[in-house]
């Protein structure tokens, strides 16, 4: 005889109640400002979003609102600037919706476009299997087809480098303009060999063409021309997406604000988060401009309340907010007594002295070295306080570049102190020879040996008669150097041989030639070059012995604003907000204000507890002389949303 079986029953959850659950969640997870954003946005919608106010978890729950009512991950474009954003995103949403969106294209503009090209790039000539160059490769094929257009070593000096050839491509591109316009605003100096310029890009496109390549720029300008001359195929992927998503929209270019447009134009459902006050990358050809082209005829949204930063700090970043940014008024959380603090230090290495002992007060106080970070607008600024931080043994990790004594150019200036002082020592011999024309390693090294064999090496050295367009400037350098103190020794070093050499070898030199100069400022308070090299070289050894001796508090940042865009600390300094530094000299030539205000912007707005901004009465400009400068953000500041420091 059968026994009657015991049935449970199981229900299957149905997509309204999914839906319903999850429009639950949009009510009780966001905020007012938040929800509306994600519930009312149709068609094409704005979504302006202050810093710290949730912009990820918007783009999050709008991803699981319409997996809710009905839209497929297939049917979503989601387009962000980092692949781990994007991840972020997804993981989020999959754990909101419980679903699983491997069918969603989702990424980095290039990324999409890569995936859309290898369907439809035959329509424009492109073979599917072609492979794509990184910046290395890119560099690597310019030179390639640089060589072609070099008859003679004259003719070498005379050209930009491949890695500038690279970089003016690169801006080129990224800002649809012609090679003659980048060079006008970029690079004058290339003027006179403009149309050569022209022929080696030229050239560069003919190559990548016979071997199937396309470098990271020909991403999106080829997917803008399928889109452009091809109306089928645009028809057909605009009508794939349903919705299109776009995170960080202020640090689109040209090229990715026409390509979004075309996307968008089946369904007009384009759903973009964006502020443009921190729009700060337009040396990459991004226009925090697109932010008001892409507002007009959408639906804005503003999401302003600030769960980052204290409401003192907060009532700051309303004041500082740039003048040409969408109007918004941010709203704290958090509340705390402690104002955000100007420092008035009489120079940069008071600035220093004074960080570093307020970062060991504020850990003695209880803060990890890895809740503070020191913000400023240029690497070279950092370069005081480099060495302050490593005499107090305070250990720190730069995300702005190398540690000063690990670039190249500061070991070429090192080695040239290193030649004055102690002129027996090979190694920096080498070092200096090689900047020669015409002397490789094998006679950089014998050239050394001779010479530190003799009584006098430099003595020796000035006597040599060796083929070299440029040995009589370095032997001229090294004799109006002898007896010098450091800070007249690099200047002359600097000013009559190596920037040459700075401007040919480097894409970057502007930034090396900074570095040059602050290094120039910090010597002069040295009375001999021995103990400023000592000063140099015992700093450096106590940075690695910091590094091998991490405590578990981690380290204290230190960065450039653009390095620090997206992160956040509790307590943050501002340094070298003075004019010539910050805002940048630069900057201020080229009539960029709104840029450093940006700039400034983003650095304030990184800190969630404390924050410090230090001015010195003795700034960057009055050395080097960058012409009257106007313009003070600190004398901006609202005197009541502050307090104020003297450094004694």
């Amino acid at each position: 005889m059968k026994q009657d079986r015991e049935i449970k029953e199981y229900k299957l959850e149905t997509r309204e109640s999914t839906g319903t659950k999850i429009v639950d969640e949009i009510m009780n997870e966001l905020d007012a400002e938040q929800r509306n954003a994600v519930l009312n946005s149709f068609g094409k919608s704005v979504v302006i979003a202050g810093p710290g106010s949730g912009k990820t978890r918007v783009i999050t729950y709008k991803i699981a609102y319409l997996l809710a009512n009905g839209v497929k991950p297939s049917d979503i474009l989601l387009v962000t600037f980092t692949r781990a954003a994007a991840r972020e995103m997804i993981e989020r949403a999959e754990k909101v919706t419980k679903r699983e969106l491997s069918g969603m294209l989702a990424g980095t503009f290039h990324h999409v476009c890569n995936v859309l090209l290898r369907r439809y790039g035959s329509a424009i000539g492109i073979k599917s299997n072609f492979t794509i160059l990184d910046e290395d490769d890119s560099v690597d094929l310019m030179k390639f087809v640089r060589s072609k257009f070099v008859t003679s070593k004259q003719m070498s000096k005379a050209l930009p480098t491949p890695n500038e050839l690279y970089s003016l491509y690169s801006y080129m591109n990224n800002t649809l303009q012609t090679p003659y316009e980048v060079v006008v605003k970029r690079a004058k100096r290339w003027i006179n060999v403009i149309d050569i310029i022209e022929k080696i890009f030229e050239e560069y496109i003919t190559e990548k063409e016979k071997q199937n390549v396309l470098d990271y720029d020909d991403l999106l300008l080829k997917m803008l021309r399928l889109l452009e001359e091809n109306s089928d195929i645009r028809q057909r992927i605009s009508s794939q997406f349903k919705w299109i998503l776009v995170d960080e929209f202020q640090d689109t270019n040209i090229l990715q604000l026409k390509i979004v447009q075309l996307l968008s134009q089946v369904h007009s459902n384009l759903f973009v988060v964006a502020d443009d006050a921190q729009s700060i990358y337009s040396f990459r050809g991004a226009r925090f401009e697109n932010v008001k082209e892409i507002m007009d005829g959408a639906n804005v949204f503003k999401i302003q309340t600030n769960y980052r930063s204290t409401d003192k700090i907060v009532e700051l970043v309303n004041s500082m907010i740039p003048r040409s940014a969408v109007p918004k008024k941010l709203r704290a959380v958090r509340q705390s007594l402690q104002k955000p603090v100007v420092v008035n230090t009489y120079d940069h290495f008071d600035e220093a002295r004074f960080i570093a002992q307020r970062i060991i007060e504020h850990v003695n106080e209880g803060a990890n070295y890895r809740d503070i970070a020191v913000i400023y607008r240029a690497h070279s600024h950092s370069l005081e306080l480099q060495l302050e931080l490593s005499k107090r043994n305070i250990p720190f990790r730069l995300l702005s570049g190398l540690r000063f004594t690990e670039t190249a150019h500061a070991k070429d200036v090192i080695a040239f102190l290193k030649i004055m002082e102690n002129p027996y020592e090979i190694i920096s011999w080498m070092r200096i020879l090689k900047m020669l024309d015409n002397v490789g390693d094998v006679k950089a090294e014998k050239i050394a040996n001779d010479i530190t064999a003799t009584e006098d090496p430099i003595g020796q050295f000035l006597k040599l008669n060796v083929k070299s367009s440029n040995i009589d400037e370095l032997k001229n350098v090294i004799y109006k150097s002898l007896g010098k103190g450091p800070s007249e020794q690099i200047r002359n070093f600097y000013e009559d041989f190596y920037r040459n050499i700075l401007e040919y070898h480097y894409q970057d030199f502007r930034d090396r030639e900074e570095d040059i100069e602050r290094l120039i400022e910090m010597a002069s308070f040295y009375d001999s070059t021995e103990e400023f090299l000592s000063e140099l070289i015992i700093s450096e050894a106590r940075e690695a012995e910091l590094d091998r001796n991490e405590e578990e508090g981690g380290k204290v940042t230190l960065t450039t604003v653009h390095q620090a865009k997206g992160l956040e600390w509790k307590i943050v300094f501002v340094i070298g907000v003075n004019p010539g530094d910050f805002p940048h000299f630069l900057a201020l030539k080229d009539g960029s204000i709104d840029e450093e205000e940006r700039l400034f912007y983003v650095a304030i707005t990184r800190a969630k507890d404390m924050l410090y901004i230090t001015h010195s009465v003795l700034s960057r400009s009055d050395y080097f002389k960058a012409g009257k400068i106007e313009r003070d953000f600190v004398e901006d500041i609202p005197p009541y949303l502050v307090e104020y420091w003297r450094v004694r």
